[in-house]
């Protein structure tokens, strides 16, 4: 007889893994399906020439005892699973823009005082700058786990307001204006359309404790996974589902490519809304609604280098590093295809094994899936010789870029792999392998917002798509989620009990 599920999840990223620990522990029968062999979504990594290299979650904020993500990974139960570095407090984010140097500081009033030794004159703006990305995160009840009141969309003041343009009305000093959205790549920010809300509460979440994660974030996912089966849960991985199964107008099931079908009572979505509507019959959704998850736009794409150097030849360094060739850190200001790379983004990897020397790390740029759109049918490792030139070249542009700072790269690289868009398309499952999912507007923030609950009784999404881009949105839409089967004010309460 098959087993009928209580909660069947599509795609193991964070947002499915978190949702299937959480219903488990409240006695919900969890099954996950993951695509890849290994789970994870941008948790996981890949190894190469003797690196464990991350697809795309490289550090975390709020992670100090009383702050959010300490407070729910404790919940999950995968606090002391994880092995945790915290980063440089005086400077754990720092950025060269058109030539000039800086940091963030770990903490509000080091974070005050050391962009105001930068700009001395500029300092109440500073302070009034800190002041509103506190009060447009102390509006969010789930970022800060406390019972939710009635939250619309269309009189939240923070989505409907610019990023761009609140910080521009803080301060008129340009330079001070780029410092404060120097952050804009860890959720594909845009001059035109990010509101205020995303800005703040990320800024936030990492001004107030930053850490690495050691030897690599698939330890989340693996210590999610364990807790999943110890609950009763199955996790199955190289299944990925090609259909859902419908009747009298709910899902009753879904087929994976490898000929297995699972059933279940309820269905969770994990992976980007326009893929899930793609899978369903037409006859389950209206077609505006439809239409709307479709044509959503998604965030631009990356190229990035994962390189392999010569032992004890470039410093670890316990910050990230921004560079913005350009004197403006706005995207796209700073964009150009033509002159490509104008940024980049450099990760090094927290390793158990060493503290000085970082023989692994990760160059992050902008990249737009135009760019590969020739190659895009082709199938993977069977693009061609053009296509493998064309990522030579690229690769051999950024590592110039970088060079220019780090010196002693140059010539210690032993090898290096390129992920591009087609990779995030084809391994991370986002359309036009947008990096953060679906692209926010503060303009219309209705038509960019994706509800957890569907259309479809029995069938709800999760993921950055639904609240936020990285850990802490993917966090959040999580306990929104999981709140439609729980009560999110329960759940809550829960989660602070513990």
């Amino acid at each position: 007889m098959e087993t009928v599920y209580d909660i069947v999840i599509i795609g193991s990223g964070l947002g499915g893994l978190e949702c299937a620990t959480i219903l488990s522990k409240h006695g919900y029968r969890v099954c996950v399906l993951e695509k890849n062999p290994k789970l994870g979504g941008t948790l996981h990594g890949f190894k190469r020439y003797g690196c464990e290299f991350g697809t795309g979650m490289h550090y975390i904020g709020s992670l100090d005892e009383g702050q959010v993500t300490h407070t729910l990974f404790k919940y999950l139960g995968i606090l002391d699973k994880i092995n945790i570095k915290k980063m440089d407090a005086t400077g754990f984010d720092q950025f060269s823009i058109g030539g000039k140097e800086y940091k963030y500081a770990m903490g509000k009033e080091a974070f005050i005082e050391l962009l105001s030794s930068y700009f001395p004159y500029e300092s109440a703006e500073i302070a009034q700058y800190f002041r509103e990305i506190e009060t447009a995160a102390k509006q969010v009840d789930v970022y800060n786990l406390r019972p939710l009141k009635d939250f619309d969309i269309r009189t939240n003041h923070a989505l409907n307001t610019s990023a761009f343009e609140k910080i521009r009305s803080i301060t008129h000093n340009r330079q001070l204006q780029n410092v404060m959205g120097a952050l804009n790549f860890v959720h594909a920010g845009e001059k035109e359309k990010t509101p205020f809300y995303t800005h703040a509460l990320i800024n936030k979440y990492y001004i107030d404790s930053a850490y690495k994660l050691v030897d690599g974030s698939y330890q989340i996912a693996t210590s999610l996974a364990e807790n999943i089966n110890n609950a009763g849960g199955d996790v199955f991985k190289s299944q990925k589902v090609s259909e859902f199964i419908s009747e009298n107008g709910k899902i009753t099931a879904v087929k994976t490519e490898q000929g297995k079908t699972v059933y279940g009572k309820q269905f969770i979505s994990n992976i980007h809304p326009s893929l899930t509507i793609r899978m369903l019959d037409n006859s389950l959704l209206r077609k505006p609604y439809r239409m709307r998850i479709t044509n959503l736009e998604n965030t631009i794409s990356a190229f990035t280098l994962h390189l392999k150097l010569k032992d004890n030849s470039f410093p670890y360094l316990n910050y990230n590093y921004h560079y913005f060739k350009k004197d403006d850190a706005w995207y796209p200001s700073y964009y150009s295809e033509k002159n490509w790379p104008e940024f980049y983004y450099l990760f090094v990897p927290a390793k158990s094994d060493s503290d000085s020397y970082a023989n692994c790390i990760s160059i992050h740029t902008y990249m737009k899936f135009a760019e590969v759109e020739k190659w895009k049918d082709l199938p993977i490792r069977k693009r061609g010789d053009d296509y493998e030139d064309w990522k030579a070249s690229k690769a051999e542009k950024l590592i110039q870029l970088v060079s220019e700072k780090f010196p002693e790269l140059r010539g210690n690289i032993e090898a290096y792999n390129v992920s591009t868009p087609l990779s995030l398309r084809d391994y991370i499952g986002t359309p036009d392998g947008g990096m953060y999912g679906i692209s926010m507007d503060y303009k219309n923030p209705m038509r960019t917002y994706v509800a957890p609950r569907t259309k479809i009784p029995n069938l709800f999404f999760t993921g950055q798509n639904v609240s936020l881009h990285g850990m802490l949105g993917v966090s959040m839409s999580s306990l929104i989620t999981c709140g439609e089967f729980l009560g999110i004010n329960n759940l809550i309460k829960d989660i602070n009990e513990k």
